[in-house]
């Protein structure tokens, strides 16, 4: 997983009706019978195996592999859908909580989450307290009677759970000067993460996401007190003030999918900030909220948002942003009232997950816990629940395939010797964090108290808020050289990721298990299960998006023209293939298309990067077992969603559904082929042509 601001993707609406028309699109006469996959199944839904035949790997290998699994999984309480990563959430979590609900230890840190744990699970004081506290907040909102009161409101921490104006904003490398961290305004905050979302909206036809929003704020007004009429005219307003910065968003998602989001970004000093928003005063309001942003630059994303909404920062609109704000904090909050209100929530979402989302007490806690203690979370993770032993194993794998790469890129006879000098440069230079820190940010202490000291949920969700502002604040402080990892890594949660603004490789504690790593296990097995994961985050340091950063994680284009351009037709190779790809063949007969391939293209060319690292390590073993390695890479795809729950994935998400990640990587390699005798006709067969290799 390559960070990512482009929140770019379709909707499941059937925007193209057939693979043919968008083999039309892109030059190709295929039929629907010759397309990519056709004799694949999208394994992932759950159920799916009823019925079927028998499935060969030589036709659908990721089917082949995971069938007895999914003919027996069964998805968990209040879960989309089950797969090796919630498996090794559930593990994860049975080790956390054997030490939350523990002794007592002299470790800030941990009592802290102790009490939360607490907090959370103790229903009936939530049943009896929780509204109390948000009917505060909520009042406090609608008593603003000028926008200059607004402005005070956003001011004030103590006051404002949002901890800003409403806008989204991080602290995050600087692209252009990788060592320091910088100020991010990202966009005005919207309940729906892509314009489409808002179609219809103005006329009553709302969508499936907006009918959630709409049902969400009025059931948790009219429970805080707020009578039927009040309660939905307070969430019109919000959906109505979103409408008006819709056209803005629509414009820089056309230009971010035209441009990429790094051409968007615009950096301005404090004095310029000023200069530019006459309306909204950006740098008075982080200043009171502890930012020293006075000799700063500040960097913006969504610049056409951004100027809209303070074009919108006007007595005129003092109604629709204090609806607008109030909805926000009760959909921020709405996970932290009590128990009718959450299983509520869960209900109205079930169109769009295929299930309530009503999670088992413990599960809910932890993944809460996540949420508002993740700092906390780390500590007591990396020092009481993590086989410290790993780390070093972990980290002699990961320079094994930093090296391997370093072959794989002095290889590439399409890269000029310019090019492939910095790339390598590039591949050398990036910061390996394995497991967990080996130092964690002091930012102060997260202070959550017990019930008998008087302490609510809420109180909680203000304090952890509170803490997270600090965080941010000291981040901006200090020099990011590496000594710290970057605050959107979590070492307790499941995942890896590359950072190209640090270039950093970045391995969480919590996937070394399960399906994905055991210490004990041979070779080929960890090749295919932490390793894919490992060299699919090194080929992000050269994807569509990394690709655009040098050594140092600067915004840079350190390419030979015709390097690029090499690099350009390889992609759109890619996106090719993938376009024609239907995901989903059992609920819709939809291809990626166009626009679905570019959204995935990264996360696809560093699937197939990863596989070609892999493969030149195994030809340098003796009696290297292909079959165990390639099933491991099978196995850490196994996944059942339910069918509604997929067709969200598959809409919003920038992974390929996961059998194709299985899938396509294999079918590109002979060594796949000659293990499974795979021949031309088979399912599983790609002709030489064909064969997608950008790396």
């Amino acid at each position: 997983m390559v960070r990512n601001t482009n929140l770019l993707k379709r909707t499941g609406k059937k925007v193209i009706a057939s693979v043919c028309v968008a083999s039309i699109l892109f030059g190709m006469t295929v039929s629907a019978a010759d397309r990519p996959g056709a004799k694949w199944m999208d394994s992932g839904i759950f159920g799916v195996f009823k019925d079927a035949p028998e499935i060969r790997p030589q036709d659908d290998f990721a089917a082949y592999v995971n069938r007895k699994w999914a003919e027996k999984v069964k998805i968990a309480e209040g879960e989309s859908n089950a797969s090796s990563r919630t498996e090794q959430t559930e593990r994860v979590n049975e080790a956390k909580i054997k030490v939350i609900t523990g002794e007592k230890k002299d470790d800030k840190n941990l009592t802290s989450v102790q009490n939360l744990y607490n907090l959370l699970l103790d229903w009936d004081s939530r049943d009896k307290n929780e509204y109390k506290v948000l009917k505060k907040y909520t009042d406090d909102i609608l008593s603003i009677s000028s926008i200059d009161e607004l402005t005070e409101f956003y001011s004030d921490k103590e006051r404002n759970l949002l901890m800003g104006p409403n806008v989204e904003d991080i602290v995050t490398a600087n692209e252009m000067d990788a060592l320091s961290n910088i100020f991010v305004l990202l966009t005005p905050k919207m309940v729906g993460p892509r314009a489409e979302y808002y179609d219809g909206a103005d006329k009553g036809n709302d969508s499936d996401l907006i009918k959630v929003v709409r049902q969400s704020s009025e059931y948790v007004l009219e429970r805080a007190g707020y009578d039927k009429k009040q309660a939905k005219e307070l969430t019109d307003s919000c959906i109505n003030f979103e409408l008006k910065l819709a056209p803005a968003k629509r414009s820089m998602e056309k230009k971010e999918q035209e441009m990429g989001p790094e051409a968007l970004a615009t950096v301005l000093t404090s004095k310029e900030l000023e200069e530019r928003y006459k309306n909204i005063p950006f740098i008075d309001i982080y200043k009171k909220l502890g930012y020293d942003l006075k000799d700063s630059s500040v960097r913006i994303y969504y610049v056409d948002m951004i100027d809209e909404y303070d074009k919108l920062y006007t007595e005129e609109n003092l109604e629709e942003l204090k609806a607008w704000t109030l909805v926000h904090t009760i959909i921020d909050i709405s996970d932290y009232l009590d128990r009718d209100t959450y299983e509520a929530m869960a209900k109205f979402s079930e169109p769009m997950t295929g299930t309530d989302s009503v999670k088992d007490d413990q599960a809910y806690a932890m993944e809460t816990i996540q949420k508002l203690a993740k700092y906390q979370i780390d500590e007591v993770y990396a020092n009481y629940c993590f086989d410290q032993d790993i780390k070093p194993q972990v980290m002699e794998l990961t320079k094994m395939m930093v090296d391997e790469y370093r072959e794989m890129l002095q290889a590439e006879d399409w890269l000029s010797d310019e090019t492939k000098k910095l790339a390598i440069e590039k591949l050398d230079n990036i910061k390996l964090n394995v497991c967990y820190p080996d130092k964690f940010l002091d930012a102060g202490t997260l202070d959550i108290k017990s019930s008998d000291e008087g302490e609510t949920v809420l109180d909680a969700v203000a304090e952890a808020k509170q803490y997270a502002l600090g965080r941010k604040i000291k981040l901006l402080t200090i020099k990011n050289d590496g000594t710290y990892w970057s605050d959107l890594e979590n070492c307790s949660e499941l995942g890896a990721a590359y950072e190209p603004a640090e270039n950093s490789l970045n391995i969480m504690a919590a996937i070394c298990g399960g399906d994905y790593y055991d210490p004990d296990w041979p070779l080929e097995k960890k090749l295919g299960g932490l390793c894919m994961i490992v060299g699919h985050e090194i080929s992000h340091a050269f994807d569509t998006k990394g690709a655009n950063y040098d050594k140092d994680g600067n915004l840079a284009d350190w390419w030979q023209p015709e390097d690029k351009a090499e690099f350009k037709k390889r992609v759109a190779k890619l996106n090719k293939y993938y376009a024609a790809l239907v995901p989903a063949p059992e609920i819709s007969d939809e291809p990626y298309g166009e626009e679905g391939a570019i959204h995935v293209n990264g996360e696809a060319i560093a699937d197939l990067g990863s596989l070609k690292c892999l493969l030149g390590i195994a030809k340098k073993q003796k009696n290297f077992d292909y079959e165990m390695f390639f099933t491991q890479i099978a196995t850490i795809q196994k996944n059942a969603r339910y069918d509604a729950a997929e067709q969200f994935y598959i809409a919003t998400e920038s992974h390929p559904v996961e059998c194709y990640r299985c899938n396509i990587p294999v079918q590109n390699y002979d060594e796949f082929l000659e293990t499974y005798d795979v021949k031309e006709g088979d399912g599983m067969y790609l002709a030489p042509e064909d064969r997608i290799t950008v790396w």
